[in-house]
């Protein structure tokens, strides 16, 4: 059983030999925008979580490397243990410095002069008292103008010379970058510096790498891509300056342009799954049994289906399969499994905890269920959408066996549509379908094993499920 979906490769000689929501033409382009954009400047990728800016930039940093840019990936999170920022920056792009100096002896002298100030600025820092006056927005350029007294009010002799040595101290490590990166009267060397996984960063962590890239690295030359939740970290901010705080406008200050990523095609992704999963393989051992001969299409269907209605994200769509693949996998070969009504379940379980839980119930009717069905899809989806009429179908004829009949008004309201032919033809014959249809469980061997399918899905709870990017 393969338990969780693989990674997506990322192969740096054909960045989009996998690519199944067809990212190429906006990574294309995108990249062939970096290419010719004016420096120093700080893009930002923005995406809630789960969306796919993870994969959308891998694959943007291998196509900037086979264009022969100096390109370079940066998780953010993978190194917010850092005490600061710039350490962490400086150690992942001493390699990709290192190439573009090429033994240069007079950029090498300068790439050292910039270290050894950048060591200066981690030992000493921007004073904590300062960035907390300023509500974190420290512009070095024009903190000792007009407002340094009002700013600098209070602190002692001391702390300003201590200031005023650390911005020359940070002048010589930006004059040191530009050196590394000039090309006596021909164009500067471009670096595109890929950040990854802001978002998910401690909040201090991410603040202050952001105040590091606007502060000391707005150098020509530097493109900066920032992959970000823009709400997300909105939210990070305020918990360090306060719920009141203007967090987005906050934000805007450090990005020059924002690209909005596209929406994947749910459809594309889910096919996909289906083969990471292994669930082709699972559905096609139980062909032989005639009675499950639709399942898999059945259960793709209702997937396709609750996913773009709900616009779940790339991360959730994996998740529900990670949870689809646990119950599968636990029912055996010969057994019904119903795949409308198991997605539906596994979605309402996730989303109307408290509905779910109580249709489950040995007295509970399908009838708040139902009415979630009929919230989420519009009528003319429902007449269109067979995976509608099966969700609702399994949900009545789960509900009256042997031992007891719950059916609540559901199946009612179906029989007065079809008495009283007042409605349209369509809205008439999807009554009709679903009384027929779960008419077909109301029988002592074709009943629907409601508990049974139950345990299989709360062992699901057992599991804890990782939480990463995509």
């Amino acid at each position: 059983m393969q338990f969780k979906s693989n990674k997506l490769i990322i192969e740096n000689a054909n960045p989009f030999k996998n690519d199944t929501l067809n990212r190429k033409p906006h990574i294309s382009n995108f990249a062939s925008l970096l290419e010719n954009i004016s420096t120093p400047i700080v893009l930002s990728v923005n995406a809630p979580w789960g969306h796919g800016k993870t994969t959308f930039l891998e694959m943007l940093n291998a196509q900037l490397q086979n264009q022969e840019c100096n390109s370079i990936y940066f998780s953010a999170w993978e190194t917010d243990f850092a005490s600061d920022p710039l350490l962490a920056f400086l150690g992942e792009i001493n390699q990709k410095i290192e190439s573009i100096i090429n033994g240069d002896i007079k950029k090498t002298k300068a790439w050292n002069k910039t270290k050894k100030a950048g060591m200066h600025l981690l030992k000493k820092g921007i004073p904590a008292a300062i960035k907390v006056d300023t509500a974190g927005i420290l512009d070095v350029d024009k903190i000792i103008e007009a407002e340094s007294s009002k700013v600098m009010e209070g602190l002692s002799k001391d702390f300003l010379g201590d200031y005023i040595k650390n911005k020359n101290v940070i002048s010589q490590f930006k004059d040191g970058v530009s050196k590394v990166l000039s090309n006596d009267g021909s164009p500067v060397t471009k670096l595109f510096v890929i950040v990854d996984e802001l978002d998910r960063c401690r909040p201090t962590y991410a603040i202050e790498l952001l105040e590091r890239i606007k502060h000391l690295l707005d150098i020509e030359g530097l493109v900066f891509v920032l992959a970000m939740d823009k709400i997300q970290l909105a939210h990070s901010v305020k918990g360090v300056y306060g719920t009141e705080f203007e967090a987005l406008g906050y934000l805007r200050r450090f990005i020059d342009i924002e690209y909005t990523l596209p929406e994947s095609s749910l459809e594309e992704f889910i096919e996909q799954l289906f083969i990471n999963f292994g669930f082709n393989d699972f559905f096609k051992k139980r062909m032989k049994y005639e009675v499950f001969q639709d399942d898999k299409e059945n259960l793709k269907a209702s997937l396709k289906l609750l996913a773009n209605a709900r616009k779940l994200s790339l991360r959730e769509v994996e998740q529900l399969f990670s949870k689809i693949n646990l119950v599968i996998h636990s029912t055996p070969e010969n057994t019904h499994l119903y795949p409308s009504l198991l997605a539906f379940l596994i979605f309402v379980k996730e989303y109307h905890h408290e509905s779910y839980s109580k249709y489950v119930d040995k007295n509970g009717t399908p009838d708040e269920l139902i009415g979630i069905l009929y919230s989420i899809f519009p009528e003319v989806v429902r007449i269109e959408e067979k995976a509608c009429l099966l969700i609702e179908a399994y949900l009545i004829g789960a509900k009256r066996d042997r031992f007891s009949n719950s059916l609540g008004s559901s199946l009612n309201r179906h029989e007065i549509i079809k008495n009283a032919n007042a409605d349209s033809p369509e809205v008439i014959n999807y009554s009709n379908d679903v009384i027929n249809q779960s008419a077909k469980f109301w029988g002592y061997r074709d009943s629907i094993d409601l508990n049974g399918l139950k345990q299989r899905i709360e062992l699901v709870d057992s599991f804890n499920f990782g939480v990463k990017e995509s």
